[in-house]
């Protein structure tokens, strides 16, 4: 028995709607299967951005471990001169190191110290936590940067007065320190005038942290 033209017509609607209909999931499951692509691109680039943003921040942390360890190396090459920068020893005629070797790594240290001073006022990323022990340790256990600090004073414009904070264990010492400094010969008036700003900023009492003052020093400068 044949369908009638009526029935033929239902049947084509429904065939052509369910057609629709299957079309429709595809595409859905197309635009499904893009968009958790596109989720993953953003999350990528997101990512991306995440180490990006924070590259600045550990290079300079980076430069932190350089900047505190350097002169590690060279005491593997020569461990003689260990004893002058760790254990309060003070050269000696007759020692193995030469008092040239002992006053270039003294210089070595408190280029990378004054450095690692100067980031970390400029940057507040860097980490400065735990700079100034390690600074205070080897002024406080080493008789040659002791002594190359004053015969040098002048090359750390900015970091003096914290060296002088961290050698010191009081007020009075790093005050005896600065008039001495001041008095100095050889200084021409304008370090000399220099020096008194320094003074009068430490007796200001401007900061309780000694690695502040590298921060204010920098400041007047600009």
């Amino acid at each position: 028995m044949g369908f009638s033209v009526d029935v033929w017509i239902g049947l084509m609607s429904f065939g052509g709607t369910l057609l629709l209909v299957v079309v429709g999931l595809l595409n859905f499951s197309v635009f499904w299967r893009q968009l958790r692509i596109a989720q993953e691109q953003i999350q990528t680039a997101v990512r991306h951005l995440e180490i990006a943003q924070k590259q600045p921040e550990l290079h300079l942390i980076q430069r932190a471990i350089t900047e505190t360890s350097d002169h590690a190396r060279v005491l593997v090459e020569k461990p003689y001169l260990r004893p002058y920068f760790y254990e309060d020893r003070a050269w000696q005629a007759g020692d193995p190191a030469s008092t040239d070797e002992v006053k270039a790594m003294a210089e070595l240290l408190l280029n990378n110290f004054a450095s690692a001073l100067m980031h970390s006022a400029a940057f507040p990323q860097y980490p400065v936590r735990g700079i100034d022990r390690i600074i205070m340790f080897h002024l406080r256990n080493s008789p040659a940067l002791r002594a190359f600090l004053p015969e040098h004073f002048e090359r750390f414009p900015y970091s003096g007065l914290t060296f002088l904070c961290l050698k010191n264990h009081t007020r009075a010492e790093v005050e005896a320190d600065l008039h001495q400094l001041i008095a100095a010969p050889g200084s021409d008036e304008a370090e000399k005038q220099r020096r008194r700003e320094l003074l009068q900023m430490f007796q200001d009492g401007k900061s309780a942290k000694a690695v502040d003052f590298t921060k204010y020093t920098m400041e007047q400068q600009r």
